[in-house]
């Protein structure tokens, strides 16, 4: 399983010819197929690596839409283990880069979501595949006009030129971000808007009766977002917490309004439970323990300049927030859990004033995504996150290109997987230690352990370790899938693709019978996930199983071609028993 080859890699900007690093399977399985993409020494008709392993021009053309709706069809898995969990595997993602005239996105981030779920049965070693857009308003107005009819926030223009951009805030719900299964309904998120419901079976919602999608029973206000990072409570029974965010351009105040639902998906409090802050707040993740909703955010406030170009239709809305690219702190925000604040007396609770808002700073850094929190004995909150030394989010780049076009990786800062220790009261200094430098990203951890201590974290990382360059940017791509050792880093482990093959967030399934809350079978279990293959355009289904050491070395126990390309997707669930009867459905091979 190891393999040992010479790849030439992109040319750098300071240097007149490419170099080559050896490529080391160390702790990292590779297949041998792997020689037959990269070119040896230069020469020949191969492909030139990037320096964390990746085929460039093949993660660029993952960025082509899906063109084709399959509806509920049976797939054969015949090498499915006898213990892998019956239920269903959905995931959301952009899949849609252009309208219908060819206005392309301007960022990835502005495409049309669409859910793939694969419905599987161990018993008859099948699984139901389907998949299908999200109609939100916004979708089906551009096919029934044939164009482009709403902004995108990262700045996707409507068709028509200069004039029918102007003071467009109207922006597009692409519902593409995550899903979130909650009695007996499939709720697709974005975090700018409403969620959207969806039939678990076959993915249809109501768009004509829920245009902009569902207010949850009246508890979102027309202008009030819903994140779609919500977390699970496994110190309850198992609630889950969300948040949503307001910005006020006047003040230059963020307001965060905070739910907890139950599993009726029926909010616990009927009063409104929120804090506001000083500056822009750019929240995308945030994280939960027992006793704490943790928000960590980088110094920010609204660029009056970029905000008249957004009203004109010149720069990406999402470009109105400004980051101080000198500020030396981030801040950590903690806000008790509802269960512990008073009744109606914690509405727009002040960080700085209201005591019982926890204001911590930190060493600057941007943590996209979190893994999990959770408190030790002391009583000092663990917060694990990749993060990087900057924000990287795009907008900034040649306008007149999609930004997976415009794109240098090695002018963005690299990522990272970070340990921070944070003593509430604010005696003890922040510890930060870093865990794992492969690019990991998307992390998940089993979910009967969110909010509780954790050893293992699941992420993607670069097909490789690889230095980055002297100024210290240089990023990697979603090669790998990482199995990040918290207890023991040295012994993490990781599974390479291919350098045309590109890896999304894995989901992780308990093995049938097993309790992964107690110690010792935190890791028993599967992750699954899609494999996309850009150069050719195909994506396959994929189960490891992860139980004991350097067992995702192994590789895929299930590896299964789906029947329609998948573009790279975003989050995910596995919602464990979900089953339908798969006899009335066609089969693949039908």
């Amino acid at each position: 399983g190891r393999v040992d080859a010479w790849a030439p890699l992109l040319p750098q900007a300071n240097s007149d010819s490419a170099r080559a690093h050896r490529l080391v399977g160390s702790r990292t399985r590779v297949n041998a197929a792997e020689l037959s993409d990269a070119a040896v020494g230069g020469g020949g008709g191969g492909v030139l690596l990037s320096r964390s392993g990746h085929n460039h021009e093949a993660w660029k053309n993952g960025y082509t839409s899906c063109s084709v709706e399959i509806p509920p069809t049976v797939i054969d898995i015949p090498d499915l283990p006898n213990d892998f969990p019956c239920g269903t595997y959905y995931r959301n993602g952009h899949a849609c880069f252009e309208s219908p005239d060819g206005i392309r996105c301007r960022h990835m981030f502005d495409g049309d979501g669409m859910v793939v779920a694969v419905s599987i049965d161990p018993e008859s070693k099948q699984l139901l595949f389907r998949n299908r857009f999200v109609r939100t308003d916004g979708y089906v107005a551009d096919k029934l006009e044939g164009k482009s009819t709403r902004p995108g926030i990262f700045g996707t223009k409507v068709s028509g030129g200069f004039f029918n951009n102007l003071f467009r805030l109207d922006f597009k719900n692409v519902a593409n971000t995550h899903v979130l299964y909650r009695n007996d309904r499939l709720y697709a998120l974005w975090e700018g808007g409403w969620p959207f419901i969806l039939d678990p079976l076959t993915l249809e919602n109501d768009v004509e009766n829920e245009p902009a999608g569902h207010n949850l029973h009246g508890l979102l206000s027309k202008d009030q977002n819903f994140a779609a990072h919500y977390r699970y409570d496994a110190n309850s029974n198992g609630n889950v917490v969300n948040f949503g965010v307001q910005l006020d351009p006047a003040s230059g105040d963020t307001k965060v309004v905070l739910w907890e639902f139950d599993d009726k998906m029926q909010s616990i409090r009927s009063d409104e439970v929120s804090f506001v802050f000083s500056g822009a707040g750019v929240i995308h993740d945030f994280c939960i323990s027992e006793n704490w909703h943790v928000f960590v955010m980088p110094p920010a406030s609204v660029d009056q300049k970029k905000a008249i170009l957004g009203l004109l239709g010149q720069a990406p809305f999402a470009e109105v927030i400004g980051f101080d690219r000198e500020a030396t702190e981030s801040t950590v925000y903690l806000i008790p859990r509802l269960n512990l604040l008073e009744s109606r007396t914690a509405t727009e609770m002040r960080a700085g004033e209201d005591e019982r808002v926890k204001v911590i700073k930190v060493p600057y850094h941007f943590s996209f995504h979190f893994a999990n929190a959770f408190e030790d004995e002391a009583g000092n909150v663990i917060i694990d996150s990749v993060l990087s030394d900057s924000v990287d989010l795009g907008v900034d780049m040649d306008p007149s290109m999609p930004v997976w076009e415009a794109v240098d990786l090695d002018e963005l800062s690299p990522g990272r997987y970070d340990r921070l220790t944070i003593d509430p009261t604010g005696t003890a200094a922040p510890r930060m230690k870093t865990l794992s430098n492969r690019e990991p990203e998307f992390p998940t951890i089993p979910r009967a352990l969110s909010g509780k201590r954790h050893r293992f974290s699941y992420t993607v990382g670069a097909h490789r370790d690889y230095e980055p360059l002297q100024n210290g940017k240089g990023k990697g791509a979603n090669g790998a899938i990482l199995k990040i050792d918290t207890a023991y880093p040295d012994k993490s482990s990781a599974y390479a693709f291919l350098p045309h093959e590109f890896v999304g967030e894995q989901v992780f399934c308990p093995k049938v019978g097993a309790d992964v809350s107690l110690s010792g079978n935190e890791d028993s279990g599967y992750l699954v996930t899609y494999v996309e293959n850009r150069r050719d355009l195909t994506t396959d289904l994929v189960i490891f199983d992860v139980e004991g050491e350097n067992s995702l070395e192994n590789g895929p126990v299930v590896r299964v071609p789906m029947p329609t390309w998948i573009p790279p997707g975003l989050h995910g669930i596995f919602a464990e028993g979900l089953s339908f009867d798969l006899s009335g459905f066609p089969n693949i091979e039908q």
